[in-house]
This record gives C-alpha cells, structure tokens and sequence, in this order.
C-alpha cells in the first residue's frame, strides 16, 4: 500500500545502516534486496557475490532501485569492509552451532541507539545457500537473530533484509521507554562517555593479542583439548565490553610493551614474544564446529 509523501506522519527518517551481503548467489535476491536497501535509505556493500548484479533478474527485482544495484561497491574479501562501519553485526539464526565464543547478542533497540549516536552500523547477511559461515560471524562484533518459531528461524535473503531494516527503523522512530537507571548522584563529578572504538582498530587488538598469545605458546595449551577456540571466547569478553578508542589503544600500547620486553620481564611465560608492530595478519585457522 502507498502513502501520501506530503502527510508529514510519513516522513520516516533513513535508516543509515549498511547492508553488507556476503556470497550472495541469486541475482533475483541481490535486486529484491537493494530495492529494500533504497525503501529505507540504507546503504548496500557486496563481498565475494556470485551474482551478477548486471543480470536481467537482478534489475527486475530492484525495480527503481537500479541505482543502489549500480552503486554498491564490491569488495573480494572481508578485509575490504573493515573500514566502512564501526559496528558489524551478524544476522543469523545459527541454527545448531553453540554460542560460546561467538560475539554477543545486541538488540534492534540498541542498534538504533548506536545509529542515533553516530555510530556506523553494517548489518552482514550471509549466502542463501549456508548463511555466515562461523569464521564470518567471529568477525562481527556482535549477532542478531530476527524473531521467529525455532522450528523454522530462516528467511529468504531479501526477506531478511526487509524485515530487519523495517524493526530498526521502527525502533528509530519510537526507542520507547529508557533503561532503569540509578538516581544521579548530584555531587559526582561529570564524566563524559566516549563511543565505543571502531571495529577495525579492535579488531587490530584482537589480531594483536592472538598473534602474541601464539607466539607464546599459550592458545596452543589452552586450546589443545578445548571443542571452541578458547581466544575466541576471550575476543567476545572484550566485544560485550565495548571499549573506547583510548582503551583499545592503551591495551594496544601495553601488548606492544610487553611483546618488547627483553628476557623475561613483561612475559608470563618466561621467553621473550616477537614485536607486532608492521603485523598485518593473523595465522590462518580452521573455523569453528
């Protein structure tokens, strides 16, 4: 159904998330989904797609769209994307993998808190064919599931797109009630809270500190008769924290403080770790069952 643009009660404001579809094989889906992305005034980021978004399905499903379809830049890879958001969230149902050492839940409420703060905010859909694989979903710094019957939780792509934009903006446009809160003090002192730091430089951190502990030998005895990698639960620590951009850089600091100290003096182990400074990437590992 269509609404007057003049009625002033229809002036939604845009919902500005990124949607950021990864693998995406349908070009049906890939249209139907920007088309969605324009109904909100989001934004749309493709990784790895199959789909050609030039394909005559692809165009019929944006239908209006076809400037959104044209415009999303496309990125081979995640590392292209870490820059454009300084929060990912994951959209998945999980079906039946665990939680332990995936990154937190979040809520549509908080999510249109953070956008109403300023923050970027990139919404990750997986392929239709298997969704996020786990290695996908560990680098987001949290997870979403949509509602529905846990005998059926899965959505077609564009479906998903749709139905999320629409709760965040609704949950935009009427945030409801705030949190309890504890009476105010009077006589403290103002602190003014900073945002959290953006994805990429904790996601800098957590290279970092997975990297040292490697060298250390430590992921290998904690994790050697674990089912889940154990730093993979200490990365979830810090993403339900949420620390600032000053905090990840002095534990940024600190962990390069400790990797330079000679013999043995900032090691808990004993030896001396290698320096991380010019350190890009992290060893490559097997995904999570």
């Amino acid at each position: 159904m269509s609404r007057n643009p003049e009625d002033p009660g229809c002036q939604d404001p845009p919902v500005k998330a990124v949607v950021i579809l990864v693998r995406t094989h349908s070009p049906g889906n890939l249209g139907a989904a920007a088309r969605c992305v324009k109904n909100f005034g989001a934004s749309l980021l493709l990784v790895s797609p199959s789909a050609d978004r030039a394909h005559g399905d692809a165009r019929a499903f944006a239908s209006g769209a076809e400037d959104v379809l044209e415009g999303a830049a496309i990125s081979e890879d995640w590392d292209g994307v870490a820059a454009k958001a300084d929060l990912f969230v994951a959209l998945s149902s999980l079906r039946s993998r665990g939680v332990r050492g995936l990154p937190p839940e979040t809520t549509f409420a908080a999510l249109a808190q953070e956008l109403e703060g300023g923050r970027r905010v990139g919404l990750v859909f997986g392929s239709e064919r298997s969704g996020l694989t786990t290695e996908e979903v560990l680098r987001c710094g949290a997870r979403l599931r949509l509602p529905s019957v846990p005998s059926f939780p899965t959505l077609n792509l564009a479906q998903s797109v749709a139905a999320s934009l629409a709760i965040l903006a609704e949950r935009k446009s009427s945030p409801g009630e705030p949190p309890l809160e504890a009476p105010e003090d009077r006589n403290a002192p103002r602190v003014r809270m900073s945002p959290p730091a953006p994805a990429v430089l904790l996601e800098r951190f957590l290279r970092a500190l997975r990297e040292a502990m490697a060298a250390s030998g430590y992921e290998k005895r904690l994790s050697s008769n674990a089912h889940v990698d154990s730093l993979d639960e200490l990365a979830s620590l810090f993403k339900r924290a949420h620390p600032t951009t000053r905090e990840v850089s002095l534990l940024l600091g600190a962990l390069a403080a400790l990797t330079k100290a000679p013999g043995t003096r900032g090691t808990a182990i004993g030896e001396k770790l290698p320096s991380l400074r010019g350190s890009r990437r992290a060893p490559r590992r097997a995904p999570i069952r």
